[in-house]
């Protein structure tokens, strides 16, 4: 490995492959199978290490530059105010990109340090035998990959009753309670703005199709029904077998439950 150029030899060590690895494994299949709160941070902390590094392998020069603007990019990104590039960026239809704002996914930014320090001894640890355009070709796919984000509904209704609210005041507690949603033209309905869009209700569920509906003027009940929903996968929609769909399906009714029937109802009391 001796004619390997130095900064080329940390695509190489053990530690870069193992985040490399780590990052794959969750993007292609522990958040398709064990979608929750630890598989959301997973992707943030490896890919938080081996970014940086991807980067400062390639321009060694421009260490500090790299180190801070990952932090701050990352900051950008899981804020509210990315949305908009978020929008404007996925309607050019070349690689979509999804993301949840969770505040807490900035924890992920104390493994920065981390990486800084471990690029700095890189010569000092173990490395594999093996051509380092390997792993950089594997890296750069894993960060170009794509959510497939395969548009899936529930084949039987899963409705909802909530109490005490009539259409319009649900609608207005939806948006007081952050949560981030828009009219949907998906289908035709009685009312123009009956179909309503959530996105990024988590990290695994990018948008959420609901209907609301007045139910029962008289006792102030409405009706809530979820539509489709695309999961934030890169698992194609041909690849998704019974028991696959199954658990999406619960997964999607649960999320829904917490995100947003809880604080309606907590709104409410």
């Amino acid at each position: 490995m001796s004619d390997i150029p130095r900064n080329l030899k940390i695509f190489t060590t053990y530690w870069f492959l193992t985040g490399l690895l780590i990052l794959l494994l969750n993007d292609f299949f522990f958040k398709e199978h064990y979608g929750n709160w630890l598989t959301g941070k997973l992707s943030d902390f490896s890919g938080l290490f081996i970014f940086p590094l991807f980067w400062t392998a390639i321009f060694p020069g421009h260490k500090n530059k790299i180190f801070w603007l990952t932090g701050l990019m990352f900051a950008y990104f899981k804020s509210p105010f990315s949305q908009a590039f978020i929008d404007n960026w996925n309607s050019i239809g070349l690689l979509s990109i999804s993301r949840t704002v969770d505040y807490s996914d900035l924890c992920a930014l104390i493994i920065l340090p981390v990486a800084f320090s471990f690029e700095s001894s890189s010569d000092s640890h173990p490395k594999i035998s093996l051509n380092p355009i390997i792993p950089l070709t594997i890296a750069t796919f894993a960060f170009l990959a794509t959510n497939s984000l395969p548009t899936t509904c529930f084949q039987d209704s899963a409705i909802y009753y909530v109490k005490h609210y009539s259409r319009d005041s649900l609608i207005s507690d939806l948006k007081a309670s952050g949560i981030y949603a828009t009219t949907s033209e998906y289908v035709n309905t009685k009312y123009k703005d009956e179909n309503w869009e959530i996105n990024n209700l988590n990290d695994s569920i990018y948008s959420l199709i609901i209907s609301i509906g007045d139910f029962n003027s008289d006792d102030n009940t409405v009706k809530i029904s979820l539509g489709c929903w695309d999961y934030n996968t890169k698992i194609s929609e041909n690849d998704l077998d019974k028991a696959t769909l199954e658990r999406q399906e619960d997964f999607v009714r649960g999320s829904f439950e917490k995100e947003v029937i809880r604080k309606i109802e907590k709104n409410y009391h």
